[in-house]
């Protein structure tokens, strides 16, 4: 039995390895995942309650702190991880949004899928420009830029 499973958890971590996949990625995927989904999952709360039915002026604050709040866990993870990379934050992002986009639009049929499509821009563009001057701020890189610039 222990060979059984000894033998099914290295041909497990040979493919995660083949593609990258560790252990502290796993975990950080989970967290991103369950972070974004809470914070998305109560920016459409805030749209299907909103009494007076949805405006713009209504929820530009609450999105611009979902955005910030949003952001805050792509900067902290491209700033502290040097193999964290946009392309990771990107699959996660979407697959938060996928997941509480779904569900939502399950509940208000009513609702037109290209708006859930487009209220899902605000929190690209803050998760990208947080995981770009984060990672621009890495500690190796910036002692990288420091060797390389010339007085």
């Amino acid at each position: 039995m222990r060979l059984f499973q000894a033998a099914a958890e290295s041909e497990v971590s040979e493919v995660c390895a083949a593609f990258g996949i560790t252990r502290r990625k796993v975990f950080q995927y989970l967290g991103l995942f369950c972070a974004l989904v809470i914070i998305y999952s109560i920016y459409f709360k805030l749209i299907t309650v909103s009494p007076d039915g949805v405006e713009a002026g209504n929820l530009m604050g609450p999105l611009v702190k979902l955005c910030l709040v949003s952001a805050l866990p792509f900067a902290a993870l491209a700033y502290s991880d040097k193999t964290w990379n946009s392309n990771d934050a990107g699959r996660v992002c979407l697959g938060a949004w996928l997941v509480v986009a779904v569900g939502f639009l399950s509940r208000c049929t009513e609702m037109c899928p290209s708006a859930v499509i487009l209220a899902f821009l605000p929190f690209v563009l803050s998760a990208l420009l947080a995981h770009s001057v984060a990672a621009l701020f890495q500690p190796e890189k910036r002692d990288d830029m420091k060797s390389t610039l010339r007085l």
